[in-house]
């Protein structure tokens, strides 16, 4: 995707949801440095430890490299790397792609064993 044919800002719908795609000044991932390829701010929530619903904003930055885990985020990383320009030819795949890695997102959980071991490491020194 060029940047003079990129879109600053669009908004979009899941079935109750907005969300804000922006794909461009997109920053670079802080994970690997690699350049985003866009950005997507939409509602999340969360129950905290007395099980009560908390409600809040998620922003998420699609990486070509560390979002090619997600299988919804390849599909969009591809689209990314085969369509150059994005044109209302593929604004309706671009659309149902976006949406699709953000509900994958929603249902991602913490690693709680993951975090432990590598708080632990980290106390220690080795990580």
């Amino acid at each position: 995707m060029t940047d003079v044919n990129r879109i600053a800002t669009a908004h979009a719908f899941t079935s109750s949801d907005e969300l804000f795609i922006k794909t461009s000044d997109v920053s670079d991932c802080l994970a690997c440095g690699t350049p985003g390829l866009l950005l997507v701010r939409y509602r999340n929530s969360w129950k905290n430890q007395s099980g009560d619903e908390v409600p809040g904003i998620r922003e998420t930055l699609l990486c070509p490299q560390c979002s090619r885990r997600n299988s919804a985020a390849a599909e969009l990383i591809a689209l990314f790397a085969v369509d150059e320009k994005m044109s209302v030819d593929n604004l309706d795949a671009f659309g149902g792609l976006v949406v699709a890695w953000v509900e994958s997102l929603r249902q991602e959980r913490v690693d709680e064993k993951l975090l432990t071991t590598e708080h632990d490491q980290w106390l220690r020194g080795a990580l």
